[in-house]
């Protein structure tokens, strides 16, 4: 859009569209990952659950920016 040197108000729309779409990516891998990742860690137990709530809590406070 930008070689065709589109209004930048649309393109701006696209690139909001573009975001969202990937947020609701990232919304299904996350589920994905507390699913199989987390729920195996958790029933593992010990460090294993441990170092997977370590890692929840550093993708929670990454994302939340």
């Amino acid at each position: 859009m930008v070689a065709e040197d589109r209004y930048c108000p649309d393109i701006l729309v696209q690139i909001s569209s573009i975001q969202e779409a990937l947020r609701g990516v990232s919304r299904e891998v996350m589920r994905n990952h507390l699913a199989h990742c987390a729920a195996d860690a958790e029933r593992e137990g010990g460090d294993a659950a441990e170092r997977m709530r370590d890692e929840l809590l550093d993708l929670v406070f990454k994302y939340l920016r």
